[in-house]
Formats: C-alpha cells, sequence, structure tokens
C-alpha cells in the first residue's frame, strides 16, 4: 500500500515512517510549511525531514501550507484570545491541516496514496458492531493525544494509520537508536503551541496591537480593584499577574469582553460544576439524543472525570460533573471518554456557576 507519513523531523514521525517502511508499504514523506516562526515545522526542522526521507530512502515533498494555516488556525487563535476566550487550536489543525489541507494536497500530487499516517500516540479500530471507525487512547498513558483528535470524522479516520498508537515513549527513542536515527532520538519533545517561537503575550500583541486594551480587574461582587493590560494576557485560574491590592490570594473567575473586564476572586469561586459545550464531534458513537454517564477533561493534561453529558438542542449539549472542576475555561476543548475509547468532544462555550 502507498502510504503518506507527516514527517516533522521529530522521533515520532521518523520512527512511524520507518515501521510502515519495514511493514512492506511504499512510504512517502510529506511536511507542511504553514508558518514563518514555527518551531515544528521550522527551517531546520524541514531538513532533518529531509534527511530522514533520504536515509530511510523514500520520496519526500514539503508542501506550502501558510495562508490555509493562516486562515483556519492563526487568526481564529488570535481572535479567540481578543474575546476573552482561551483558544486549543491543536484539534482544529489535525482535523483541518492534517487530514485536510495536506491529504488534499498529497492527492493531488500523488493520486494513487491510500492512507496517511502521522506519529500520534492513538490507535484506531474498526467496530462491525457498529460500522463505526473508533478512537482509542495510546498504550503510553503518559503520551496519549486522543484528546487532540476529536474532531475528525468517520471519512477521516478511514484513511489515517497510526503506527505509535500501541508503542510506549521510551521505547521508540530505543527504536530509533536501533533503525540509525541517532540525531531524532534525542529531540526533545514539542510540548508548546508549534506557532509562537516567543511568550504568547508578545505573539498576541504583535499579530493584534489594536486589541491590547488596558481595562478594570473587578472582584465578584463589582467594585473596582485595580487595572490590567489587555484581557488577551489572562486565563481563568490564573493568579500571576494579577496586580492588585489584596491580603486574599486571588485568581481569575472570569473575563468580560464585552466590558474589557478581568474578574477576580478567591479560589473556590475557580470551581464550577459544569459546562456547555458547543461545535460537539462524535466520533465512537451515534449522536447521543439522550444524556449519558461519560469521563470528561477539559484539558489535555486532565485526569477524566465522571460526568453527564445532556443534549440541550443545536447541537449542544450540557455537562455536569460528580465533582466541581477547576478553571473550567471557555474556549478549551472538552473531551469525552468510555473507558478507553474516545466518543467525542467539543467547544467550552459557558461556564456554569
Amino acid at each position: 500500500m502507498k502510504v503518506a507519513i507527516g514527517l516533522s523531523g521529530g522521533v515520532d514521525s521518523s520512527v512511524a515512517a520507518c515501521i510502515l517502511k519495514e511493514q512492506g508499504h511504499e512510504v512517502v514523506g510529506v511536511t507542511m510549511l504553514i508558518w514563518p516562526d514555527s518551531k515544528c515545522c521550522s527551517g531546520e526542522a524541514v531538513e532533518d525531514a529531509k534527511k530522514v526521507a533520504a536515509y530511510l530512502g523514500i520520496e519526500h515533498q514539503i508542501y506550502d501550507l501558510v495562508p490555509e494555516f493562516t486562515k483556519e488556525i492563526v487568526e481564529n487563535f488570535v481572535s479567540e484570545y481578543a474575546n476573552g476566550r482561551t483558544p486549543n487550536p491543536c484539534p482544529t489543525c489535525n482535523s483541518k491541516m492534517k487530514f485536510n489541507y495536506l491529504w488534499n494536497a498529497v492527492q493531488k500530487m500523488h493520486p494513487d496514496v491510500e492512507k496517511i499516517a502521522t506519529g500520534h500516540y492513538v490507535h484506531i479500530e474498526y467496530s462491525e458492531d457498529t460500522k463505526r471507525y473508533q478512537i482509542f487512547k495510546g498504550l503510553d498513558k503518559t503520551k496519549d493525544q486522543s484528546y487532540m483528535l476529536y474532531k475528525l470524522n468517520q471519512e477521516q479516520l478511514s484513511k489515517i494509520m497510526l503506527p505509535l498508537g500501541k508503542e510506549h515513549k521510551k521505547h521508540v527513542r530505543v527504536l530509533a537508536r536501533e533503525m540509525g536515527l541517532i540525531k531524532v532520538s534525542s529531540k526533545a519533545d514539542s510540548m508548546d503551541l508549534c506557532f509562537t517561537s516567543g511568550s504568547l503575550k508578545d505573539f498576541l500583541k504583535k499579530m493584534a496591537p489594536e486589541k491590547v486594551i488596558a481595562g478594570d480587574v473587578i472582584d465578584t461582587d463589582g467594585h473596582r480593584l485595580g487595572s490590567h493590560d489587555g484581557i488577551m494576557n489572562y486565563t481563568i485560574g490564573q493568579r500571576k499577574g494579577i496586580n492588585v491590592d489584596s491580603i486574599d490570594r486571588l485568581f481569575v473567575v472570569g473575563i468580560n469582553a464585552s466590558t474589557n473586564t478581568i474578574i477576580v476572586g478567591k479560589e473556590d469561586k475557580v470551581y464550577s460544576p459544569g459546562l456547555i459545550a458547543t461545535d460537539v464531534s462524535w466520533l465512537s458513537i451515534p449522536t447521543p439524543t439522550t444524556p449519558i454517564l461519560a469521563d470528561v477533561k477539559n484539558r489535555y493534561l486532565e485526569t477524566p472525570e465522571p460526568a453527564e453529558i445532556i443534549p440541550i438542542g443545536d447541537g449542544n449539549y450540557k455537562i455536569v460533573f460528580k465533582n466541581k472542576q477547576r478553571a473550567i475555561t471557555p474556549g478549551q476543548v472538552t473531551v469525552f471518554y468510555s473507558g478507553e475509547m474516545l466518543l467525542g468532544g467539543g467547544v467550552i462555550y459557558q461556564v456554569i456557576e
């Protein structure tokens, strides 16, 4: 089978490419150019990807997707922050960039490519019972990336191969050394946003200086306590950078974009019983029409917590947790699990007080 592998120049995609080749597939390495200052697709990373492809003896092609990335990811990212929300661009990048724009670009050059692969620590299975592709957490729970793939649809899942879904990261580094990929075997994991080379604050100021406007910091009773240097610099649960005089430890508990106001309160005010989710995608199961129980997490590194997911119409869902959750943040992603299976997910629209 002819398979395209997204090569970033890192250890995961490099080992995934090697595994595919060892399995007998005809492998084509493909790399996206997405942003001038991108850390994962920088000039150095592209050169590393080229070297890996050359070492493995596979074809390598580079696709300029900067315009698409700017429109779909960066502009939305900045807009969300300007509106007092804290976005997570990675799920959208996966669904729209890697498995849509990149796939389409590859198909134009290589119409005989049947699958596209990446180095995600996730695995996909097809259920004969439900006739659906289902996503499961990666075997290495410390590296599981299922949270980032909740926006994929059934058509996309049918074309995806994930060779590292049942591998541990430590073993992948060992495999890289055994395969002769010495340089990439010791490359550090990418943890931050790939398109912000400096601080997030500086990036947002550079991209939308007109949106960085000072305003008031108030308490939960509406009393003015001080000022802030722009709502884009704050997120729910934040403590650092709140410049007010108070004997209490204060945290950001709300952001009002319409009044350009930051609301602060004691830590107990950061905890909430639930949320409203919008733009919800269901993968491994059909769309529920009645309430279901699931384990839900609102951040990538969180542990899923028991919750009830209740349909409320127009594709929106009310999610009520068994226990109050800390710093539920509008704009972030909320993802639903049943054991190891990823059911779906959506975007946090509103916090339930």
